[in-house]
């Protein structure tokens, strides 16, 4: 779903002297490589002192912070304008270079995640500049420096009020940067002396400049090994040694769990209960795992050698490199500054991991396949034979929220055209693992294991032929209710809620939003096929080609699961909800892909007209709202008897009024209403936040280079969730609640771009005013008080982008 093609692509079809001093601290100059390829990372070596004035914490305590507020907002991502990523100090001495690696070209590129390169000379080798000054008379530094000059012309040129004018060709075409490091910075100023920094946002105040210019002047020096030390102590290793000795057990069986896991779970953030505020990522290296031990006085001793993770470009690729002939899982702390757009977290506990054990060393191996763990396959239906289709089936289910989260938010970051071959909100279901024909029968009658992953139409068509036989062979009459896994009632996991609004991709647990215009019914086989293709195959630095194949597999896939969903309809309702999901042009492109008609069982038996109703009915009663949440208000079927010019007094009425907007087509404002909008609604003191999120309807899904002519803005609706919901707002808006009335009935009004303008200005709080930044920090603390331990910093990249205002 991460697939990023963008519209340049028809055209082709048709036709800081960082590396010197500091550098040579932080990274091992002699693991240079000139081309990528798999090395192990060994991790900065950090200086005993700063080697100025300041001291080792001035950099955490001082700099970072103001990253993280005024500069991850854009600068965060590998996508980030300039690949400039300020997560980190390691981001910063790493410095900028023109490209993105996701954009459109020809050929595979190198990727550029932080830890891609093993030292900076090999950064410096692959193009990037620094952007600090570190060498020369401190009094020069500052002028010296990219980063500085950027932050003094957005000192002299964006003061609010501001115009956004002269700004606007650059920030339409996100991906097409010019950086200063090609022609300096005096040129690159003197023919855009408005692209300061904070990008057409406002300046920096003079406290912060004054920092900046301090620190820069002082060799721009970044923390001690003291102060990193104390950074990447573990609070609980005891914690953090059980699950490294779960995954690295002595039994013939946990090499292949352990990988099975790894490529499950490599692009996630861990969190542990048991110690809260603390972040991990699971990776491979070639040092042991953390062992506690008890000394002769009874006391606990903790014996932990530092993570050398093994690089590899996908996590199947062999981690037996030269010289590595023993390997092992870890758990690697996260030190950096989150995110929200890169941030999805696999919460894990003690109870989870003796889950973990049930599911996987429970069991026995099944018979006669191989416990070897053979990196000469990347297929995982050959590779995890051995390990119990049901094993692996439940632990997908069990942890959906994690899997797909996995296809739709990393590595890239953004939505955007990726995920162009899904509907813009949708809910998932599970067919359960106990009455799955592909865990029944996990090789489907298919003579070979690579006839699982044919991405092309014919590989694709001889699967689901294949599968229909199983379904026939084991469910006679079609899925029934019982068919769909409920999550033993108790597990949220069992019904998700999928949004793709332009740059965001979201996945939330039960069912939120309001009933959305299509679902998906899942069974174990596809769920690994999308897993598989959309993350541990794809590579966001390749080629057109292989993003095209991916994006082609995606909506074949999509289509799959939709016809999935329609087997529990009864017969005659099928294709007619067939027709209504996939108009025009797209039901002529349906790759030929088998239809779920009389042969596929009859269907559930519902009552009254609305067969979808009937069935979702059917589900909701089975899941009880212990998995489903409660009854969405904010978006109910049945509208309250209230008018929207009636005063609003409390928070009650805020949302009923806005209740009665929510999931309505033929409204005049939604196809000017921005993907995400952030509302602090206040009453006295109290403040409550909720979000708006616009629905786009297409057509079809099908047409990789056609979403504008699929459009269907009569049939746009807007959803309403409490909190903040989405990575990527567009817009911020700070509502008394005095003017909540006035608010949403001049809304609903809106049927132009000059009304949505005025609209907009009225009550938005745009990137060009003085109180945009007071209003983005409070929302930011609200996040941080409110969604931990699954709150990072907000994307701000395409604020204002993808709205009529362009």
């Amino acid at each position: 779903m991460k697939l990023k093609v963008h519209h340049a692509v028809v055209g082709l079809l048709i036709l800081v002297v960082a590396g010197a001093i500091a550098g040579s601290l932080l990274w091992e100059e002699a693991r240079v490589e000139s081309a990528w390829g798999p090395f192990v990372y060994v991790p900065p070596a950090y200086p005993e002192t700063t080697g100025s004035d300041l001291d080792g914490e001035f950099y955490l305590d001082k700099i970072q912070p103001i990253f993280n507020r005024r500069c991850i907002v854009c600068h965060g991502c590998l996508d980030s304008p300039c690949l400039l990523k300020l997560t980190c100090y390691e981001g910063l001495l790493r410095g900028a270079r023109k490209g993105n690696p996701d954009g459109t070209h020809l050929f595979a590129e190198k990727p550029v995640r932080l830890t891609d390169q093993p030292s900076l000379a090999a950064w410096r080798e692959q193009g990037f500049c620094p952007v600090v000054e570190q060498e020369g008379p401190s009094a020069e530094r500052p002028a010296k420096s990219i980063l500085f000059r950027m932050l003094v012309a957005g000192t002299e040129h964006n003061q609010p009020p501001f115009s956004l004018k002269p700004v606007q060709p650059v920030y339409q075409a996100i991906n097409k940067h010019v950086c200063p490091c090609e022609q300096g910075i005096d040129d690159y100023l003197k023919q855009r002396p408005k692209a300061g920094m904070p990008f057409a946002m406002p300046a920096l105040s003079p406290e912060e400049n004054q920092l900046f210019s301090e620190w820069i002047s002082a060799g721009s020096p970044g923390p001690t090994a003291r102060v990193m030390a104390e950074v990447g102590k573990l609070a609980q290793p005891e914690v953090i040694a059980r699950w490294e000795a779960f995954l690295n057990q002595d039994v013939p069986l946990s090499p292949l769990v352990s990988r099975f896991i790894f490529e499950h779970a490599f692009l996630a953030t861990l969190h542990f209960d048991e110690s809260p505020g603390e972040y991990f990522r699971l990776v491979r290296s070639t040092t042991p795992p953390i062992q506690v031990t008890t000394d002769k006085d009874g006391k606990e001793v903790v014996t932990a050698s530092p993570v050398h993770e093994i690089k590899t470009a996908r996590p199947y690729d062999t981690p037996y490199l030269k010289g590595v002939d023993q390997f092992y899982y870890r758990l690697k702390k996260v030190t950096e500054s989150r995110v929200q757009k890169s941030l999805f977290l696999w919460k894990l506990n003690d109870s989870k991991l003796k889950r973990l054990d049930e599911l996987f060393f429970q069991v026995e191996p099944v018979p006669g396949k191989s416990l070897k763990s053979d990196f000469a396959s990347h297929n995982p239906f050959e590779v995890f034979q051995a390990i119990p289709a049901r094993s692996r089936a439940l632990f997908m289910v069990e942890n959906s929220h994690l899997i797909v989260s996995g296809m739709i938010r990393g590595p890239v970051c953004v939505g955007n055209l990726a995920t162009y071959a899904i509907k813009d909100n949708f809910w998932v279901f599970f067919v359960d693992p106990a009455h799955d024909p592909s865990v029944l029968k996990p090789e489907l009658g298919l003579q070979s294991w690579n006839d699982f992953m044919g991405y092309g139409i014919t590989g694709n068509v001889k699967y689901n032929d294949a599968y229909n036989r199983m379904l026939d062979k084991y469910k006679p009459t079609g899925y029934e209710i019982n068919d769909i896994w409920d999550g033993n009632q108790k597990n949220s996991n069992a019904w998700l809620t999928i949004l793709r609004n332009e740059t965001n991709a979201t996945v939330l647990r039960g069912r939120q939003g309001g009933i959305p215009p299509t679902f998906w019914l899942i069974d174990y086989s596809g769920f690994e096929r999308l897993y598989y293709s959309l993350v541990v195959n794809y590579e966001y630095y390749g080629s057109v080609e292989q993003k095209l194949s991916t994006w082609e597999f995606m909506s074949r896939l999509r289509q799959e699961f939709e016809d999935n969903f329609l087997r529990l309809l009864p017969v005659d309702e099928r294709q007619r909800y067939r027709d209504l999901w996939t108009r025009g042009i797209g039901q002529e492109l349906l790759f030929r892909m088998p239809f779920p008609g009389e042969n596929v069982g009859k269907g559930l038996e519902v009552e009254g007209t609305d067969p979808i109703s009937g069935v979702l009915g059917k589900i909701q009663r089975r899941f009880t709202e212990v998995v489903s949440g409660p009854h969405d208000l904010l978006n109910p079927g049945r509208k309250p008897d209230v008018k929207l010019s009636d005063p609003i007094d409390d928070f009650a009425g805020w949302e009923a009024a806005v209740s009665t907007l929510t999931m309505r087509t033929q409204l005049t404002f939604t196809r000017f209403l921005p993907s995400n909008t952030f509302v602090r609604l206040t009453k006295g003191k109290e403040s409550r936040v909720y979000s708006l999120v616009a629905n786009r309807s297409y057509a079809f899904n099908n047409v990789v280079f056609d979403e504008n002519g699929a459009r269907q803005p009569e049939l746009d609706t807007v959803s309403a969730y409490h909190g903040l919901v989405g990575d990527f707002p567009n817009l911020i808006i700070d509502l008394k609640l005095e003017d909540a009335s006035a608010f949403l009935t001049e809304l609903d009004a809106v049927s132009t771009t000059e009304e949505w303008t005025a609209w907009k200005t009225k009550f938005g709080t745009l990137r060009n005013m003085a109180g945009f930044w007071p209003l983005l920090d409070w929302l930011t603390d609200w996040n941080f008080s409110n969604r931990q331990p699954d709150a990072g910093y907000f994307d701000l990249k395409y604020y204002m982008l993808l709205d009529s205002m362009h």
